[in-house]
């Protein structure tokens, strides 16, 4: 409603500019009620009415019926014809002079010569001698109701394209916001199962063994799927839940674990009051125990979080052990995390992801929310 007042505000406000030029025009009249008469005069208004109707008409039916459709040679023609119209017509000259000196009863005034006549009027005919025919003067033109009509057409035809431009860009700026929101609904239903699968797995194992472990494990695993089925569906969470969340995750990840792995975790700073896009750490890490165990190789995971202020530094390393299954969806995983790093933070992170020498190193920097 405050958009549509303000509209209406600028509308009024261009019409008073428009009125002024023609009554500015007629001020240098002798007479200084001149323009007040014209300003009362039924002539203006009817001069008013023609450019009005001719505004209108272009900003709401001949930009948008027409040229916004491309149907630019119609739209050409229409404007041609237009001016053509406004040439004959003349509705200033007309409506406001000729009409209005009529209604009042004023003489129109003949054209005369620029700085007029020096030595007085020219003589007239000598005695007995027919008054000679005066010479045609050719048409007048009418430029100050040309100039209003180029005015007046390419105000209507700027506000049309204008607000068109405005209505597009809101419509992809949606467009591209909802792309986003499904594209992260997408990728957040391919990782969230595919850590369950892997959990449930390992307390899988420890059941059949009757190990002791079992039930901590599976009271770990109740506090992750909560997180993952409630908080993490959410664009942002806060960091102290997710590293809650990723601590569970690396306590049953120990239960597998034998004396060829060596496991270094640790975090550093407050979390408290910091948010981060939900399961971006837990990618990596799933990724470095999945690839970094071995029951036959020495290996070493080392996993850590250090947080300043509102700034986040990840950091994940593990050997790399040889294994071909999976791999494919490991890709996918991170490909997907990146894409979440993308739509979440823009340019604000810093990913670093190095292969070599078969260790394989993850670098994040990102600012919290």
């Amino acid at each position: 409603m405050f958009r549509a007042k303000n509209l209406w505000i600028i509308h009024l406000l261009g019409w008073v500019l428009f009125m002024s030029l023609p009554l500015t025009i007629v001020s240098r009249e002798p007479d200084a009620n001149f323009p007040m008469l014209v300003l009362k005069s039924g002539w203006f208004w009817s001069f008013f009415l023609v450019y009005a109707v001719l505004f209108y008409g272009n900003l709401l039916v001949l930009t948008p019926k027409l040229y916004l459709k491309q149907h630019y040679a119609a739209y050409a023609a229409v404007f041609v014809g237009l001016l053509i119209l406004i040439y004959v017509s003349q509705p200033f000259e007309k409506l406001i002079f000729r009409k209005f000196r009529q209604e009042q009863g004023r003489e129109v005034r003949p054209e005369m010569p620029r700085g007029g006549f020096r030595n007085g009027p020219p003589p007239g005919p000598p005695p007995g001698e027919e008054p000679r025919p005066m010479p045609e003067r050719g048409r007048a033109v009418d430029f100050v109701s040309l100039t209003l009509f180029i005015v007046a057409w390419a105000v209507a035809m700027a506000i049309r394209i204008s607000r068109e431009w405005r209505q597009s860009e809101r419509r992809a700026i949606l467009s591209e916001a909802e792309k986003a929101h499904a594209e992260l609904s997408f990728f957040k239903a391919q990782i969230n199962p595919h850590f369950l699968f892997n959990t449930l797995n390992n307390i899988y194992a420890l059941a059949v063994s009757s190990s002791a472990h079992t039930a901590p494990s599976i009271l770990k695993l109740s506090q992750m799927m909560r997180y993952i089925t409630e908080e993490a569906t959410e664009h942002y969470v806060p960091l102290e839940d997710e590293l809650a969340c990723l601590e569970n995750y690396v306590e049953l990840q120990k239960l597998r674990l034998n004396a060829k792995t060596k496991l270094d975790f640790n975090v550093q700073g407050q979390p408290d009051g910091v948010k981060i896009a939900p399961l971006i750490l837990m990618t990596f890490v799933e990724n470095a125990f999945k690839y970094g165990v071995s029951n036959h190789r020495e290996s070493v995971i080392r996993i850590a979080v250090e947080v300043t202020g509102s700034h986040i530094q990840f950091f994940c390393q593990n050997r790399i052990i040889e294994r071909r299954e999976d791999v494919e969806r490991t890709g996918v995983g991170i490909l997907n995390t990146q894409k979440r790093l993308d739509l979440l933070y823009g340019g604000s992170y810093d990913l670093d992801i190095r292969n070599a020498e078969e260790v394989f190193t993850v670098n994040l920097k990102l600012s919290g929310r």
